[in-house]
């Protein structure tokens, strides 16, 4: 399990770098796909504090580029030694949390880093969909287009 999660992980930082230098390559900011962007890295933060168990940042807020890109570096500097110290036992433990509207949950460590992996699949998905015609090639950020890179 601590292989797959440690191999996500790194999909991860891969994909989102994907796609911060697609945007960067825009003619036109588009505003929406930072939006979405900002969101992907400020949930990642939302989850690793849930695990954590510290305060969770918010999981919308107005960000340029700059600040999405600054925000990638940091959370890569948390998040890299976070995963790395996980181990199969860990990865079992439950977490007890609150949603953003307050509701109680459990969940292991595990499943809370899948899905914070695959949100971030989906929303990188809708930034692809927006910049269609707007790069003269698009981000490739498929789990399988990393694979075959490893």
């Amino acid at each position: 399990m601590k292989k797959h999660i440690t191999t996500l992980f790194e999909y991860e930082k891969w994909a989102n770098g994907q796609i911060l230098d697609a945007l960067t390559q825009l003619q036109e900011t588009d505003e929406k796909s930072l939006d979405i962007m900002a969101h992907v890295l400020l949930v990642q933060m939302v989850w690793y504090s849930r695990i954590a168990g510290i305060t969770d940042p918010p999981v919308w807020a107005k960000k340029t580029l700059d600040q999405c890109k600054e925000m990638y570096t940091v959370n890569n500097k948390i998040l890299s030694p976070f995963i790395t110290q996980l181990t199969d036992d860990s990865l079992k433990k439950d977490i007890e949390y609150k949603n953003t509207k307050g509701q109680k949950f459990t969940n292991t460590s595990a499943q809370i880093l899948s899905h914070m992996f695959n949100h971030s699949t989906y929303h990188r998905g809708q930034i692809v969909e927006r910049m269609k015609g707007k790069l003269p090639q698009m981000p490739v950020t498929d789990l399988i287009a990393f694979m075959r890179m490893k």
